[in-house]
């Protein structure tokens, strides 16, 4: 919300903020337009576990093991360790390792762990092996 003095010395007030009920713009502390994104981090992460590019404070701990990482998220960026957590990783174009599978497990407020291996189309057990992912954290 915005107060001037128009031409006649009348104060008028402009809205900058719709007061829609699914409008997700608010009014921050300073009286701006502020926008908070549910996207919290997201990141590309090289099969060796190094980060190729992320959100800024995400690290990731390559863990014993084949295709066994660990995602580390910075103190207080998502509320509790409930959040969303959307993965991929690349396809292999039906050669070797022909049916991935990537899952996380062990979600905290601070970290996740991500598996990452061949499902063998069911037949066996899944075979981990490293390979680079992708990562988007959402928190509502």
């Amino acid at each position: 919300m915005i107060t001037y003095v128009n031409e006649d010395s009348t104060s008028q007030t402009a809205n900058v903020v719709g007061s829609e009920a699914n409008n997700s713009i608010s009014t921050g502390a300073n009286g701006g337009a502020f926008y908070e994104s549910p996207i919290k981090a997201f990141g590309k992460i090289d099969s060796n576990g190094s980060v190729i590019r992320a959100t800024s404070g995400i690290t990731v701990t390559k863990l014993s093991g084949n295709g066994h990482y660990r995602v580390n998220l910075p103190a207080g960026l998502v509320s509790d360790a409930d959040y969303i957590i959307q993965l991929t990783q690349p396809g292999r174009g039906g050669a070797g390792n022909d049916d991935p599978g990537i899952a996380y497990e062990n979600q905290t407020s601070t970290n996740f762990e991500v598996i990452i291996g061949d499902n063998d189309n069911g037949g066996t057990n899944r075979s981990r092996y490293n390979s680079e992912f992708m990562f988007i954290v959402l928190d509502l």
